[in-house]
């Protein structure tokens, strides 16, 4: 099995948030995410009752590393609404709590009809 280069890891990681609405990057599985934080924001989408996708940032080292050079965060999770860098999971649980995350989502999801 070969190892991605850079570049190919950047492209799929730009692919990947262009093609799905709701996407973070996680640490583990969209059904077992491997910390605290991960499971948080996926508990967030889960109560929202929104479709999401995830891709789990420890499928190598050059993959996370790449996903943190991009968007210049140096942390895990990290979650993109319509394109837009959300942050990780703090942010995402502020704008939840405040509402604010429900208003972006219904934007999100009301641009792709």
């Amino acid at each position: 099995m070969s190892q991605k280069s850079k570049e190919e890891i950047l492209e799929e990681i730009k692919k990947d948030i262009q093609n799905h609405k709701i996407i973070a990057f996680i640490k583990g599985e969209k059904l077992m995410p491997v910390c605290g934080y991960s499971r948080t924001v996926v508990n967030i989408f889960h109560q929202l009752g929104v479709p999401f996708e995830t891709r789990n940032v420890l499928q190598s080292e050059e993959y996370l590393r790449t996903l943190k050079e991009y968007t210049q965060w140096p942390t895990t999770p990290q979650v993109f609404i319509n394109g837009e860098f959300i942050g990780g999971c703090d942010i995402t649980l502020e704008l939840y709590e405040s509402g604010e995350l429900q208003k972006k989502i219904e934007k999100a999801l009301q641009a792709e009809n």
